[in-house]
């Protein structure tokens, strides 16, 4: 028995499959990388936020054509802008994948040592 308690061939094992599934599958290894790429969140492209629904982005509600006072909106506080919901404002698609890197960047998660 190996020191984890498994057997002392699955390592041998796993090296080979991982040298041979992919040249053995191509579309397959094409396939994977195209799911789990990082790639910009299709809602906020990338920014991290969206423009507010109630106020389109002014910050402000009433004025003018409506006969109402200028205030400040309500729902977002009068920046003109919500944090993205489906990227938690992260700007990516699959943002439990990856985490912020020392370098500022992003990384694949439990890179960030």
């Amino acid at each position: 028995m190996a020191a984890r308690g498994g057997p002392e061939w699955i390592g041998a094992v796993v090296s080979v499959a991982a040298i041979f599934v992919p040249l053995a599958f191509p579309a397959l290894s094409r396939t994977a990388r195209k799911l789990f790429k990082p790639r910009r969140c299709p809602r906020c492209r990338g920014v991290g936020n969206n423009l507010c629904g109630r106020c389109k982005g002014r910050g402000k509600e009433g004025g003018l054509f409506t006969d109402l006072p200028l205030e400040k909106c309500r729902r977002c506080g009068g920046r003109g802008r919500q944090k993205c919901k489906p990227c938690a404002a992260t700007g990516l698609a699959y943002y439990w994948l990856y985490t912020p890197v020392p370098d500022g960047a992003w990384g694949p998660r439990g890179s960030s040592e």
